[in-house]
C-alpha cells in the first residue's frame, strides 16, 4: 500500500471525531468545576514556568505544577499564579507544596465565545491557581530545562533592549512563543487581517534555523550522522525552550524524518512525515482535533502539498497553459494562498466564523518578508547579547532597524485591508455535517484532478469542474432561518438580538458585570451568527448595562468591524437626557450613523425570510410618549411591541415607574392589539419592582425572558417576581442559569427555544 501512514492517520482521525461529536462533555474535559472557589493544598514538580501580564498590568510568575495525585481524564498540569510575595520562584523540576483558591475554567455561555475549557483541556491543564503561596521546597531542580527558561528570560531581555516595546513583544511570540506581552489591539490586528499564523513557532522557523545550521556543519565537512544529531539537538532545546505546541511539534518531528531518511537509505515524503506526527499528537491528546493551532497548522501543509499542484494545473488550463504566469513569484504566493484557504477555510469558521478576504493578498507580501524578520531577529540576539548594554545595542543593532520597518509595513498593510469595504466575510458558524460534505467534495476534486482518466468524458469534466463550486456552496449558503429572538447572556445587563434572515436589530447591548462585554460577548455572537452589519442599534435607555456593549461595536467600526446602519434612541425631553445619551449621539455623528427618536405611537416593520417565504414583522413603540420627561432614565426606557403573524413579543428595557403606569394604560386600552404576549422580556433583569400583577393579567405571556448576571448582587431575579410570573403559568427562561436562550418562529407562528446550557 503506498503511503501507509496517510491511511492510518485518516483513519485515527475519523475515529476520534466520531468520539468527540457523540462524547458527553464529561468524557472529554477536564472535570474540575466541584473545586472552583475553593482552597486547596498540593504537593506536585514544577514542570514549566513563564512570566504573564494580568489584567492590572502587573507582571506575575506562573508555574506549571505536576501534582503527585494522579488527575482525571488527560490533565497533567495546575496553572499556579504566584503571589508576588514569593520572594523565591522555584525551579523548574523542584518538588513544592503550594497553597491557594482554585479558580476553574468555564464552557461558553453564548455561542461564539472563547472556550476556555476546551482550550486549556487540550494543554491538559485541569485548573488554575490565583495568588499562589509556595509554602515549601526540597530545591533540587532539572538543569536542561531551568537553564533553558533562564535563557529565554535573558533572550527576551535582549529583545527589550534592542528593539521598541511593542516591535519586541511581537518578535516574544515570533521567535520565543512568548505572545504574553503582545498588544491586544496588534493581536487582534493580526488575526481580522489573516495573519496571525505568523507568531507561530513552526516550519519556517525550523526550516531557517535547524536547515541552517544543518548546512554549515555540512560545509565544515563533519560526518553526516553528527550533523544531523546536532541539528535535531538543537532544535529539540529550541523547542523546549519555546514550549513545545502542537505546530512546532509538527515542525521538528517532520524535520527530524527529513534528516534520518538518508540515513536510513528511505526516501522523505512529506506526507508521511507529517501523518506521523498527526498521529502521534492526535494518541496523545485527541481534544488536538478542537484546537485551532493544530488545525491550521496541518491544514497549511496540506494546502501546500497536496492542493496548490491541482491549483496550479487548473490555472494553467485557464490561462491557455502559459507557464511563464504560473513561474511568477507572486503568482506562486497567490496560489498557494488560495490552496491554504481552501483546507482552511472550514476551521476559520470554526474558531472565527469569519473570513478576511484580502488576507490572500497580504499574505502574498507577508510570508516572503517571514524569513528577512526572523533572520534579523535571530542577529538582533546575536549582536545584543555581544553588545551587552542597552545604549550600545541601541545605537549598533541595524537588524533592529530592518525588524522595526518590516514589522510597520506589516502594521499598515493590515491596517489598509481592514477598512477596505468588504475585506471581512461574515459566514458564520457551520454544522460539522456540512464541514465533512465540503472536505468529502474537496477530497474528490482532488482525486479526480490527479487522476486524469477520470476526466476522458464530458461528464465527467463537467462533474470536476463543479466540484469546487459545490463544496463552496455547501459550506458557505445558508438558508434563511425565519424570525430568531436571541437574549445574549451579558451577565447584568440586557442585549437582545432580533434576526429576520432579511435584517438584524440590537436591542441594548450592555453589561455591569462583565467587562468588555462587546469584545468577548456580543460581538462573539455575531460572528457565529454571520451578522456583519445591524440595521439598527435600538437603545432602550442610557445606563452602562443597557450601551456599555454599544459604546464597543460603534468603536469597532473603525477598524473595519461589524457596522451599525443606524442608531435609535428614545425620543425623551432635553433635561431628561444624560451623559451617555449625548456620548451615543455625538460618537454616532462621528462615524456618520444615521441617528434617529423613536416614541409611543411610531412603528416600523421588518422583512422576515423563512426559507422561500417572505413575510412581514411590525415592531411598534409604546413607551416613552413624545419629549416625556422623568428623573430616572429606567421610566423612560423604550417598549417595543412585535408582531409576526399569530406570534408577539414586548421587549421591555428597565421601564418602571411612570413608564410602566403609562404602558399599562396604552395596553388596557387596547388588549385585542397589545395583551396576550407570547413572549415578554421582562422588565429590569426581574426586579420585584415592575412586571406587577396588573401588568400580568393584562398582558398574559406564555413565555417569559429574564436577562441578568450569575449571583448578582441585586438578588434578580426576586422571588416575588417569579410567583407572578408561574400564576400566569408562563415559562420561565433565565440567562444567569441557561445562558443565551434562542427563541425561533416558523412561518406558522410556532415557537422552538434552545438555551446554550441545558436547564
Amino acid at each position: 500500500m503506498k503511503r501507509p501512514l496517510v491511511v492510518v492517520a485518516l483513519m485515527i482521525t475519523a475515529i476520534v471525531f466520531i468520539y468527540l461529536v457523540i462524547s458527553f462533555d464529561k468524557k472529554i474535559y477536564v472535570p474540575a468545576e466541584e473545586l472552583d472557589g475553593s482552597f486547596a493544598e498540593c504537593i506536585g514538580v514544577v514542570s514549566k514556568k513563564e512570566l504573564k501580564i494580568l489584567y492590572s498590568g502587573d507582571i506575575v510568575n506562573v508555574i506549571y505544577l505536576v501534582p503527585k495525585e494522579k488527575m482525571r481524564c488527560k490533565a497533567k498540569y495546575i496553572e499556579c499564579y504566584l503571589d508576588p510575595g514569593n520572594e523565591v520562584i522555584p525551579h523548574i523540576g523542584e518538588e513544592v507544596l503550594i497553597k491557594g483558591k482554585v479558580y476553574t475554567f468555564k464552557p461558553p455561555r453564548n455561542p461564539g465565545e472563547f472556550d476556555s475549557r476546551q482550550y486549556y483541556s487540550t494543554l491538559k491543564i485541569a485548573y488554575r491557581i490565583k495568588n499562589t503561596e509556595v509554602v515549601a521546597g526540597n530545591g533540587k531542580k532539572d538543569i536542561l530545562r531551568d537553564n533553558l527558561c533562564k535563557l529565554r528570560y535573558r533572550l527576551e531581555d535582549i529583545l527589550d533592549k534592542s528593539l521598541d516595546e511593542k516591535d519586541s513583544a511581537v518578535m516574544k511570540a515570533m521567535l520565543l512563543g512568548d505572545r504574553a506581552f503582545m498588544d491586544d489591539e496588534i493581536k487582534e490586528l493580526y488575526k481580522n487581517s489573516g495573519i496571525v499564523h505568523i507568531l507561530a513557532v513552526s516550519g519556517l522557523h525550523i526550516s531557517i534555523m535547524g536547515m541552517g545550521i544543518y548546512k554549515l556543519l555540512k560545509k565544515v565537512r563533519l560526518h553526516p550522522v553528527a550533523c544531523t544529531v546536532v541539528s535535531l539537538l538543537f532544535m529539540y532545546l529550541y523547542g523546549e525552550m519555546c514550549g513545545i505546541s502542537s505546530s512546532s511539534f509538527r515542525a521538528i518531528c517532520m524535520f527530524a524524518l527529513r534528516l534520518m531518511a538518508p540515513l536510513v537509505g528511505r526516501t522523505y515524503d512529506i506526507l508521511s512525515a507529517l501523518s506521523l506526527a498527526e498521529i502521534l499528537l492526535i494518541v496523545d491528546q485527541p481534544l488536538y482535533l478542537c484546537n485551532s493551532g493544530f488545525l491550521f497548522s496541518f491544514g497549511a501543509i496540506i494546502g501546500i502539498t497536496v492542493v496548490k499542484p491541482m491549483v496550479q494545473e487548473a490555472i494553467l488550463f485557464a490561462v491557455s497553459s502559459n507557464k511563464r504566469i504560473c513561474k511568477n513569484l507572486v503568482t506562486q504566493g497567490f496560489m498557494a494562498g488560495i490552496s491554504v484557504m481552501l483546507v482552511t477555510l472550514p476551521i476559520h469558521l470554526e474558531f472565527y466564523y469569519t473570513y478576511p478576504i484580502y488576507s490572500l493578498l497580504t499574505n502574498v507580501i507577508v510570508i516572503p518578508l517571514m524569513g528577512v524578520l526572523l533572520v534579523c531577529g535571530v542577529l538582533c540576539l546575536i549582536v545584543g547579547g555581544f553588545l551587552g548594554t542597552a545604549l550600545a545595542i541601541h545605537f549598533l543593532n541595524i537588524p533592529a532597524i530592518a525588524v522595526h520597518y518590516i514589522l510597520a509595513l506589516y502594521k499598515i498593510l493590515c491596517g489598509m485591508q481592514n477598512v477596505i469595504p468588504g475585506n471581512t466575510l461574515y459566514l458564520g458558524h457551520k454544522a460539522w455535517y456540512r464541514v465533512v460534505v465540503y472536505y468529502i467534495l474537496l477530497g474528490s476534486w482532488i482525486i479526480v484532478s490527479k487522476a486524469k482518466k477520470f476526466r476522458r468524458t464530458e461528464i465527467m469534466r463537467i462533474a470536476h469542474i463543479a466540484m469546487l463550486p459545490a463544496a463552496l456552496f455547501v459550506l458557505i449558503i445558508s438558508v434563511p432561518h425565519g424570525l430568531k429572538i436571541t437574549a445574549i447572556d451579558v451577565g447584568q445587563g440586557d442585549g437582545i438580538v432580533v434576526s429576520t434572515g432579511c435584517s438584524n436589530v440590537l436591542i441594548d447591548g450592555g453589561s455591569s458585570s462583565n467587562n468588555k462585554v462587546g469584545k468577548y460577548s456580543i460581538i462573539p455572537y455575531l460572528c457565529y451568527e454571520g451578522i456583519g452589519s445591524l440595521d439598527a442599534v435600538i437603545v432602550s435607555h442610557e445606563d452602562e448595562d443597557h450601551i456599555s456593549g454599544i459604546s464597543e461595536l460603534m468603536d469597532g467600526m473603525e477598524k473595519g468591524g461589524i457596522r451599525v446602519k443606524a442608531l435609535v434612541l428614545p425620543d425623551v425631553s432635553d433635561i431628561s437626557r444624560g451623559d451617555n445619551y449625548h456620548k451615543l449621539e455625538a460618537r454616532a455623528k462621528e462615524l456618520k450613523i444615521p441617528v434617529t427618536y423613536l416614541s409611543k405611537g411610531e412603528s416600523f416593520s421588518l422583512k422576515v425570510k423563512d426559507g422561500i417565504q417572505t413575510k412581514t414583522l411590525e415592531m411598534t413603540c409604546l413607551n416613552p410618549t413624545e419629549k416625556m420627561y422623568t428623573e430616572g432614565a429606567n421610566a423612560y426606557s423604550t417598549v417595543l411591541h412585535m408582531r409576526y403573524g399569530a406570534f408577539t413579543a414586548l421587549f421591555t428595557g428597565d421601564v418602571e415607574k411612570e413608564g410602566e403606569e403609562q404602558l399599562k394604560q396604552t395596553i388596557s386600552q387596547n388588549t385585542a392589539k397589545y395583551g396576550d404576549i407570547t413572549l415578554l422580556k421582562v422588565a429590569h433583569h426581574g426586579s420585584q419592582y415592575t412586571t406587577d400583577e396588573e401588568f400580568l393579567e393584562l398582558t398574559h405571556p406564555k413565555l417569559a425572558v429574564i436577562s441578568c448576571g450569575v449571583n448578582n448582587t441585586y438578588g434578580h431575579p426576586h422571588e416575588e417576581l417569579l410567583d407572578r410570573l408561574e400564576s400566569q403559568n408562563t415559562r420561565i427562561y433565565r440567562t444567569d442559569e441557561m445562558g443565551a436562550v434562542s427563541f425561533t418562529v416558523s412561518a406558522k407562528g410556532d415557537v422552538r427555544v434552545k438555551s446554550m446550557i441545558s436547564p
